[in-house]
């Protein structure tokens, strides 16, 4: 049996790398302090429990995809796909958040009054902060994250061929997904939690 715990609490199961506490120094850095203090107490404390959580997702898809030809699976295959679409729903989950927060300094207002921020303004936000030259992708993953999420809307199925959950490749699905989690993890780089695996490429 697998067990998530703490480190020497089951030595036999998966033990976690970073604690939520420890992503507080990377998200203060980064969650603009022109906003409302409520707001980003309530971002700060989103986003690292989110960060966690991918850095569990992405310690269990990168060994099952990287295993040898006669290494036992880390994940039973249903578990893989289930785990890169909750990798790329959580990973936009950060890409929106910090997003908005830009979009919303940027454009001088604090977020006290809670509008809503649709993707034609933050993304434009987040790319101006993490990729202003475009060299990293980063649109083009963010795009490629949401467009891969899409693709399990189960709203119109005898209309749309592309509802495919094979579609939650690793390739196709994962890799723009992590790559721009890096992205972001380059800007104030030296408060990204040492035992954290997210900013790493993977292998």
């Amino acid at each position: 049996m697998l067990f998530i715990t703490r480190p020497q609490e089951r030595p036999g199961g998966y033990t976690v790398l970073s604690e939520s506490n420890q992503w507080v120094g990377w998200l203060s850095r980064n969650i603009p302090a022109e906003l409302d203090r409520e707001v980003r107490r309530r971002l700060k404390s989103n986003l690292k429990h989110l960060l966690v959580g991918l850095e569990l997702k992405a310690a269990l898809i990168n060994p099952h995809h990287h295993r040898g030809l006669n290494e036992r699976p880390v994940l039973f295959e249903p578990y893989f796909q289930n785990l890169i679409m909750e990798f790329c729903v959580a990973a936009f989950s950060v890409f929106e958040g910090l997003g908005s927060g830009h979009w919303l300094r940027q454009n001088g207002h604090d977020g006290a009054d809670a509008r809503r921020i649709n993707r034609g303004q933050w993304l434009p936000a987040l790319c101006a902060v993490y990729d202003e030259t475009g060299e990293h992708g980063l649109r083009d993953a963010v795009e490629r994250t949401l467009t891969i999420r899409d693709k399990l809307h189960q709203d119109q199925l005898g209309a749309r061929e592309d509802i495919d959950w094979h579609a939650l490749s690793y390739d196709v699905a994962f890799l723009p997904a992590s790559g721009a989690i890096r992205t972001l993890l380059r800007r104030e780089a030296d408060a990204v939690p040492e035992t954290s695996n997210l900013h790493l490429e993977p292998n």
